[in-house]
């Protein structure tokens, strides 16, 4: 069957645009996960509770929205546990979230209605919460946690690193537990005299650190909505992925100068290594920081800036990536082309945003391989990533696509995990300068490299 096609918010409203193909998970694949289960499991105690806020069996209600909530602490490392971390699982979570408090106010206003403008109050703070940090999830963009001031100064007690404290999780458990210990009070009418007192001790004795996760839920409210990054509405010009590239728009004018004077101090720095490498005609490349090394960086005018900025761009990649690296890669004129290859591992990536023109004459070069090339033939073709053999894919593997990437200065050209690629022989005018940001799926490390290092040409034969 012909997958549908879907829509993309462009220009105010929705727009047909063709399948986003079989690299995208349906809900078929992914209803069954472990963590999507406990989900299902959160939700349906929430609508089991709210069924009973009308009977006269306050504990039970308690008992089912407390299950809810504390089942929380589990649904996020069963996914991290079993590699099932999913946007629509995030949704699940949330909804679950959202349930218990709108029981939790259903319930409590139905008891006291006096008190309801408080706690009507009290969760559009926590659904705000919800629906924003559900909407960070879902563009892969979540604004970075630093350190905080003023109002906001709690965020930094209760969620250093954009993560619960035991302090934070302290709190967070505060506000249920003092919101269900009330209504239970003022539903469970001639309870004994021992539940009385450990209810009283629940209502008073959290209701400090309830009020405080309020607070907490506000600075959170409060800083994302400053944070808030809307995610592009316009579909990206060029798209070969997976495997492939990807080009993502051009550079703002801001970052243009950036890359610009690091480029031209880089220069200055290395002047004699970069020089000598210009003159060997091979391709070479200026690491201003790897992640493998002793975390210096190349003392390059702005660098805390620029080393911000490529942070920024190496979340295209998406959650669980690591940034690895960024520099400046050279093809000199006069160079020899690479050969294939694959930089490191299938687990790595890099942005490439050309500082000179891409032109015929200086290209780079990827390769496009057709669906179901045999594993025996890709196998052998890449046993070894730094001399792909493309010649026996194209042989054995039906064809093999090979594409010429051209742009003018400051495109930003992501490079897909796994590509096959190389720089071409520069038959230009001008060396070709790229800067780029590198990425690696996993915790290992790579080994350190010298500041600059050239690239092997082909052994001749």
């Amino acid at each position: 069957m012909r997958p549908a096609g879907v829509l993309i918010f462009e220009g105010g409203r929705w727009v047909p645009s063709p399948s986003p193909g079989g690299t995208h998970a349906r809900f078929a694949e992914i209803r069954y996960y472990r963590s999507n289960l406990i989900g299902y499991a959160r939700v349906a105690l929430c609508l089991a509770a709210g069924a009973t806020i009308a009977t006269a069996h306050p504990l039970v209600t308690a008992a089912l929205l407390l299950g809810a909530i504390l089942l929380d602490w589990v649904d996020g490392p069963v996914a991290r546990a079993y590699d099932q971390c999913t946007v629509f699982g995030s949704g699940v979570d949330w909804l679950a979230d959202i349930l218990a408090y709108v029981v939790i106010l259903a319930w409590f206003v139905r008891l006291s209605p006096t008190w309801a403008a408080l706690i009507l109050a009290v969760t559009t703070i926590e659904l705000t919460s919800c629906i924003f940090d559900f909407a960070t999830t879902a563009t892969g963009r979540y604004p970075q946690l630093g350190p905080q001031s003023g109002f906001r100064v709690i965020l930094r007690w209760c969620m250093p690193g954009g993560s619960y404290s035991a302090f934070g999780t302290l709190l967070w458990l505060s506000y249920p537990v003092v919101a269900l210990a009330w209504c239970v009070d003022l539903a469970w009418t001639g309870h004994p005299g021992l539940a009385g007192t450990i209810l009283h001790v629940l209502e008073w004795g959290f209701l400090a650190p309830a009020v405080l996760y309020v607070w907490c839920e506000l600075a959170y409210v409060a800083f994302i909505l400053e944070e808030w990054r809307e995610a592009p509405r316009t579909p990206v010009p060029y798209d070969d992925s997976p495997a492939g590239m990807t080009h993502l728009g051009t550079v703002p004018e801001p970052q243009q100068q950036l890359l610009t004077a690091a480029w031209r101090d880089a220069a200055r720095l290395m002047e004699s290594e970069w020089t000598a490498s210009l003159e060997r005609r091979a391709v070479f490349w200026v690491n201003i920081w790897q992640r493998s090394g002793d975390g210096a960086r190349l003392p390059v005018e702005r660098v805390d800036e620029l080393d911000e900025w490529a942070r920024q761009m190496a979340e295209h990649y998406g959650p669980d990536v690591h940034l690895d690296g960024y520099g400046l890669i050279v093809n000199p004129v006069g160079s020899t082309a690479q050969e294939w290859h694959v930089d490191y591992t299938m687990d790595y990536g890099t942005i490439f945003i050309p500082l000179t023109e891409l032109r015929p004459e200086n290209a780079l070069q990827y390769a496009v391989l057709p669906v179901g090339v045999p594993e025996t033939v890709y196998r052998r073709a890449t046993e070894d990533l730094d001399t792909v053999d493309l010649r026996l894919l194209a042989r054995e593997g039906d064809w093999v696509s090979v594409r010429q990437l051209l742009a003018p200065p400051f495109s930003v050209l992501k490079m897909d995990f796994g590509t096959i690629h190389r720089g071409i022989a520069n038959q230009g005018d001008e060396d070709r300068v790229l800067f780029w940001i590198s990425v690696k799926r996993g915790g290992e490390l790579l080994p350190p490299e010298p500041a600059v290092q050239a690239i092997p040409a082909p052994a001749q034969g």
